[in-house]
């Protein structure tokens, strides 16, 4: 998984800031809870699988009600956000790396750029309870026998950030994670996946994202060998994002239930894939480029409604590669629909200019 870097104190149950964890919050700028700037505006409301009760909550609103701190180099965001204290944290120009792959993220925190340039470089954000201290007694990964025996992050909101150069991932959540919003950030290629829920995680909702040109772009679950870690759970809902000449996994899916709607598609490869065990409730998506839209990795179950739209280009693809419809679109219409209220619209109305990446102003946390 490369190089993590873990800011959190050594006990897991109650954590608390603790020494330089204060002296370097200290340091960065305590503002008021919404951002100072005429310009300001709100985003899209959260719906989907994070908006749902489970694990002794209520939805998701990350550091509401928690002071907000204004970080602008990477010891700053790394002590704002390794407690599991309610904090808002406000990513102002570019952070880059100190040479780790990834960065703990703790619970009931919100980490929101500023403006339309605010930057992760050089590093991955893992929403992650498993950290050095559980590595010291149980090795590199959680595993379902571990399931009780540590603190799982929950309630974590991610928006208006661009990623790039991530060494691994651009953003992992993993091990039992759950109430996760990633929501209006763009992301650029990385060594490996862009967004990857799986390990256990749970009710996630990736809205509004853009993905320029990158390849393993989305996974949910990991490996085709985790049913005991997975199964019963990886419930995302994926809606609005644009995916932009990216190659991959729009999702590609094992054991776990993707809601799919309202995405713009103009992809290099395939669109959705369809692993070991999943389920996958597809509508209102706007294909307007794929070799093809599905790609057979397992025995996974699709519901492809006729909301969905796919144009003339996507099929002639298909066609010059000799592909049959059955080839390139393999839906059984056997999953239903995700237990929750949603408007998926039409097809028409989920090109880039609804609104999709980082937003060019303030984004109300």
């Amino acid at each position: 998984m490369g190089v993590r870097a873990s800011a959190r104190p050594k006990a897991r149950l109650g954590r608390s800031l603790v020494g330089g964890v204060v002296t370097l919050l200290a340091a960065a700028a305590v503002v008021s809870a919404a951002p100072a700037s005429a310009a300001a505006v709100s985003a899209e409301g959260l719906v989907g699988f994070a908006t749902l009760s489970g694990y002794g909550r209520t939805g998701t609103n990350g550091g509401t009600g928690g002071p907000t701190v204004t970080v602008g180099n990477y010891a700053q965001l790394a002590a704002a956000v390794a407690d599991d204290l309610p904090r808002i944290v406000r990513v102002s120009g570019t952070i880059t790396g100190n040479g780790d792959d990834m960065l703990d993220v703790g619970s009931n925190k919100t980490i929101i750029g500023v403006g339309s340039s605010a930057t992760i470089s050089g590093f991955g954000l893992d929403v992650n309870g498993w950290g050095p201290a559980e590595v010291d007694w149980g090795g590199d990964t959680c595993d379902p026998a571990e399931r009780d025996r540590f603190t799982h992050v929950q309630n974590v909101i991610i928006r208006n950030l661009s990623f790039r150069n991530s060494p691994d991932d651009s953003i992992n959540v993993q091990c039992y994670s759950h109430h996760v919003w990633i929501d209006h950030n763009t992301f650029y290629p990385a060594s490996d996946g862009s967004v990857d829920i799986k390990r256990g995680s749970d009710l996630a909702t990736v809205s509004y994202n853009r993905f320029a040109g990158t390849d393993k772009s989305m996974l949910l679950g990991h490996s085709d060998n985790n049913a005991a870690q997975d199964t019963g759970y990886l419930r995302v809902t994926y809606h609005h994002n644009w995916f932009d000449g990216s190659n991959t996994r729009h999702p590609r899916v094992r054991f776990g239930y993707a809601h799919v709607y309202a995405n713009y598609v103009s992809v290099d490869d395939y669109f959705i894939g369809l692993g070991v065990e999943g389920r996958i409730y597809a509508e209102s998506n706007y294909v307007r480029g794929a070799k093809t839209i599905t790609q057979d990795f397992g025995n996974a179950r699709l519901t492809w409604t006729n909301s969905n739209f796919y144009d003339i280009a996507t099929i002639t693809r298909a066609n010059d590669s000799g592909k049959t419809k059955d080839d390139w679109l393999r839906a059984d219409g056997s999953v239903g629909p995700p237990p929750y209220g949603y408007s998926a619209g039409s097809a028409s109305s989920s090109p880039p200019s609804a609104g999709a990446g980082v937003s060019g102003a303030d984004i109300v946390p």
